[in-house]
């Protein structure tokens, strides 16, 4: 099938109605940043996070890579789904097989990934096993060592506890596959289940007891020994919220009070709490609207 090009489709975004193109939404510490190339000016902005009032396209768009410091868009304006890069751009500067990221096929020794030139120390490094909490609910999950605060905050946990620590991501994800299994700890939650914690206070203590009985059972049938806890309470926003925040769709037009900011999702207040999930922002395009 031939590739589907931007260029090829009939679209706000080739009118100019849409300038904005989002590279990037990530968290330094407890501030969260979205970044996008801007056409018109040909040159990159910072989007006000605290001012809900922009449009955003259905469409997504590969955001192409970096090359020594220097942004290079996709070549192909390729489109792009379950990504933010194509296959090309992501196997240039990135990792050749995307679905690694999620399914590691290999302990970063691939001779495909090795005959394309690509040292995939992104797939030997050092990978911790976690429990996260969000609020009392558990999930088990993986990340590289040197990124777990920055993994944790991304996904909005209230904290977390290192488990384990293995040499390569797959042998961390067949843990975790094996752990979650056997002792039925989830792998992940709907965003409308946890975005009900965000109305009721933190239990703290329901955590720390949480954390002391799935301790006992890995140390007695695994041999691993949880970390203490580290605490994620820093977020721009003031908990809890008087009602749950519904999820809205990213694409649309969107305009209200903004309330804050925690893990994956901007609450702001219009007509309710609604709540955007800014990870599925990156490759869309934005459009900045007047109140």
């Amino acid at each position: 099938m031939p590739m589907t090009r931007a260029g090829e489709m009939p679209s706000d975004e080739q009118e100019g109605l849409f300038p904005l193109h989002v590279v990037d939404f990530h968290w330094e510490e407890f501030e969260p940043h979205m970044e996008c190339f801007d056409s018109a000016d040909d040159d990159f902005c910072e989007v006000d996070l605290e001012d809900v009032r922009f449009k955003v396209s259905r469409r997504k768009v590969c955001i192409g890579q970096w090359k020594d410091g220097e942004y290079l868009p996709c070549p192909d304006r390729a489109l792009v789904s379950r990504f933010e890069q194509c296959a090309k751009c992501a196997g240039v500067s990135f990792i050749p097989d995307q679905e690694c990221v999620f399914e590691p096929k290999c302990d970063g020794t691939n001779p495909v990934c090795n005959a394309m030139g690509r040292d995939m120390e992104f797939c030997r490094r050092e990978h911790v096993l976690y429990i996260a909490f969000y609020d009392t609910r558990m999930k088990i999950g993986m990340s590289s060592s040197r990124r777990i605060d920055k993994r944790l905050i991304e996904q909005g946990a209230d904290a977390y506890s290192i488990i384990g620590k293995f040499g390569s991501r797959l042998a961390a994800r067949t843990n975790e596959k094996e752990l979650s299994s056997r002792l039925r700890i989830p792998q992940f939650y709907r965003q409308e289940t946890l975005l009900q914690n965000l109305s009721r206070p933190v239990d703290s203590k329901g955590i720390e007891s949480r954390l002391m009985g799935i301790g006992e059972t890995l140390r007695t049938s695994d041999g691993l020994v949880p970390e203490p806890l580290v605490w994620l309470d820093k977020y721009p926003i003031e908990l809890p919220l008087r009602e749950a925040p519904v999820l809205v769709d990213s694409w649309g037009e969107h305009s209200g009070d903004v309330v804050g900011m925690k893990g994956k999702w901007l609450i702001f207040e219009s007509g309710g709490l609604k709540a955007l999930s800014m990870p599925d922002f990156p490759a869309r395009f934005l459009a900045r609207t007047i109140a």
